[in-house]
């Protein structure tokens, strides 16, 4: 009987170790829960928060057991192989992934809505998880990018706002520099791009390569914006008399005093309606982008409400209270709309 009773008391410290985390565990899932509508990388935090959770449990309970201390020792010892084991094949396994996601979302080096680019893939982001990034490409499809491969190679973030637009052209030797310059200048000013300048970038043995650029104010518009820059650099070396053809053109076809320029038609006014590509191209990324900053409102309003809440505490004006109390009401419901809005959207 005493022996019995010697075994249940031994095994009440390891019982009480597992009882407790399973309680934080349990609430972790709460808290994260509540947290859902307002955080944005709820997954990834709570996953690590179990993971940190479990490992110290584990070493915790090895440790409480009635066992020899030598036992103890070899138990740790192997649990310590088994993770060494884990993390140098982290290179090439699912923890390399785990280990990478964690590092980027630390970094904050982008997130949803955002237009990157990771060696020859160039998109927005949709969704960023544990193992994984999304993002729609600019043909409205969808890859999925192992956060390892991110954390491998330098990721391009376009700005939100005054982004660079630019594009090339080689023109011949014969044509003046200046002409060329201010043409590509107005083509730009054309596109709406604002405080354009010119670089020469390449004298080749044949011809001169320009490079116009531009800042652009909303990069929402950025394929669209550099496609029509494109189409008004054409124009406007044509309207100026330049060919942009190659200057043995003339030698290979044996053409004299020909210019080779298309007659110009006026173009269509653009429909107020209608939407730019970038709209319909990365719907789903942009609707990505738009619930990240209504989580970013909230965490704002939420800021705000606390600093009157601590207001309203030391205040001791019965008028300044009122007003104080009405601010805090129209923040509850500004949350509450913008959370019923992500909630409608994610549905």
């Amino acid at each position: 009987m005493d022996a019995i009773t010697d075994i249940f008391r031994s095994l009440i410290e390891p019982g009480i170790i597992l009882i407790i985390t399973v309680i934080v565990l349990i609430i972790n899932s709460i808290i994260f829960r509540r947290l859902k509508s307002v955080a944005s990388d709820e997954n990834l935090v709570k996953r690590t928060i179990t993971f940190t959770v479990i490992i110290i449990a584990t070493v915790s309970f090895i440790l409480s057991l009635p066992i020899e201390k030598s036992l103890k020792g070899q138990i740790l010892s192997f649990l310590g192989i088994i993770i060494s084991a884990g993390i140098a094949l982290s290179s090439t396994t699912v923890l390399g992934n785990l280990i990478a996601g964690i590092m980027n979302n630390s970094m904050k080096r982008f997130k949803n809505g955002d237009l990157i680019k990771i060696g020859e893939l160039q998109g927005r982001v949709v969704r960023r998880s544990i193992f994984h990034t999304e993002i729609q490409l600019e043909d409205s499809n969808f890859v999925t990018i192992p956060n390892l491969f991110i954390a491998r190679n330098p990721v391009k973030l376009t700005r939100k706002t005054n982004t660079v637009i630019s594009t090339t052209v080689s023109l011949g030797y014969d044509v003046p520099r200046t002409k060329i310059e201010e043409a590509l200048k107005k083509a730009a000013e054309a596109a709406e791009l604002n405080d354009p300048y010119v670089y020469i970038t390449e004298l080749g043995d044949y011809s001169v390569v320009y490079k116009i650029h531009g800042f652009l104010a909303d990069s929402g518009k950025f394929f669209s914006t550099t496609s029509l820059l494109n189409a008004k650099v054409m124009d406007l070396l044509h309207d100026n008399n330049i060919e942009i053809v190659s200057p043995t053109f003339m030698n290979q076809r044996r053409v004299d005093e020909k210019m080779f320029i298309p007659v110009v038609k006026k173009e269509k006014e653009p429909d107020k309606d209608e939407k730019f590509p970038e709209e319909l191209i990365f719907n789903e990324a942009l609707e990505a982008a738009e619930i990240e900053k209504k989580k970013e409102n909230i965490i704002k309003l939420q800021e705000r409400k606390e600093t009157l809440k601590t207001e309203l505490k030391e205040t001791k004006e019965s008028k300044r209270s009122e007003t104080i109390k009405s601010s805090i009401e129209r923040i509850d419901k500004l949350v509450e709309k913008l959370e019923t809005s992500i909630k409608e959207q994610k549905d």
